[in-house]
């Protein structure tokens, strides 16, 4: 699933709903996949350093990802009960 975006996002299953158990595993699954597991599951600590090291800056990139997918995966009506969050481990 590394590929551009546009393949990515139509691989992103919707959730309308209904059968969310199903639409979840396939989502932890996909997070897996893109090694974006764990900070969706247990969000990260941003030190604020004046210089971040190079694991923080991946940690902010794959949390953006992690985020953009969940709410790639939700449908509008849905979606906007998240609108409000930053990261991926609150949504």
């Amino acid at each position: 699933m590394s590929g551009n975006g546009a393949n990515q996002q139509a691989l992103v299953p919707v959730c309308k709903g209904v059968k969310y158990h199903l639409w979840s595993l396939k989502m932890k699954t996909m997070f897996r996949s893109q090694e974006c597991w764990d900070l969706v599951e247990n969000g990260f600590v941003d030190a604020n350093l004046a210089e971040p090291d190079q694991r923080l800056k991946d940690n902010h990139k794959k949390d953006a990802k992690a985020l953009f997918l969940i709410q790639t995966a939700l449908d509008e009506d849905i979606l906007s009960r998240i609108s409000a969050v930053n990261l991926s481990h609150e949504a």
